[in-house]
């Protein structure tokens, strides 16, 4: 399930940086919906961005989070 939601973000994405980038050398505004997908993929990007860094920071000086099954691997 996360291989497929992954790929439907990087192919989400491409499709707004490709269409951002034509638009631009076409000299023509970007469509409402092309700017509000791309809005919505920058705040997903840097909410995941301050979630997974806060959690990382949080292990990195010893808080006692439970994590999820398959993460039992030592960090030392």
């Amino acid at each position: 399930m996360t291989e497929f939601l992954v790929f439907a973000y990087a192919m989400l994405a491409m499709f707004v940086i490709q269409s951002m980038g034509r638009n631009k050398r076409e000299q023509r505004t970007n469509s409402q919906m092309v700017t509000m997908v791309g809005w919505g993929l920058f705040s997903l990007s840097s909410t995941l961005a301050l979630l997974l860094g806060t959690v990382a920071l949080a292990l990195a000086l010893g808080a006692n989070i439970p994590l999820p099954q398959g993460f039992e691997a030592p960090l030392f």
